[in-house]
């Protein structure tokens, strides 16, 4: 990466960070200084990619999905990962959701969760399919 897109992926990086960040606080409280929370927000910059872990599994609303998804509008090459442990989770993208939820583990009213734009994980030829942790 030259020092121009190096910068350039850094500043988006924060950028993002920080409106995610606020987002997130709508809806819980974080996990600072390793006291368990709601969520974990990554902090370390891992490319072009967030990740965001929880237990939470009302973070898994589509109106919250939604919302994180808007924020990666004008950023085609940017994910957020939302990792739930054993439920799996889900890759957010500008243009898609990939759905790698585990339904059978989730509660009932949990199970039936639908997302606009969204397609299962593993669903089209080139997708990297994880095996052990995953992505998640």
């Amino acid at each position: 990466m030259t020092e121009d897109l190096h910068a350039e992926q850094c500043r988006e990086w924060t950028l993002l960070y920080e409106q995610i960040k606020s987002l997130l606080a709508q809806y819980g409280q974080p996990d600072e200084g390793g006291e368990q929370k709601d969520y974990l927000l990554v902090d370390d910059n891992l490319g072009y990619r967030h990740r965001i872990e929880t237990a939470k599994r009302e973070l898994l609303r589509p109106d919250v999905i939604k919302s994180l998804q808007k924020l990666l509008i004008g950023f085609p090459n940017w994910e957020i990962v939302m990792a739930l442990g054993e439920f799996g989770g889900l890759v957010i993208s500008d243009d898609e959701i990939i759905d790698g939820l585990r339904r059978q583990n989730l509660p009932p009213k949990f199970q039936s969760i639908e997302y606009e734009g969204s397609r299962p994980e593993g669903s089209r030829f080139g997708d990297i399919m994880f095996s052990g942790s995953g992505p998640f």
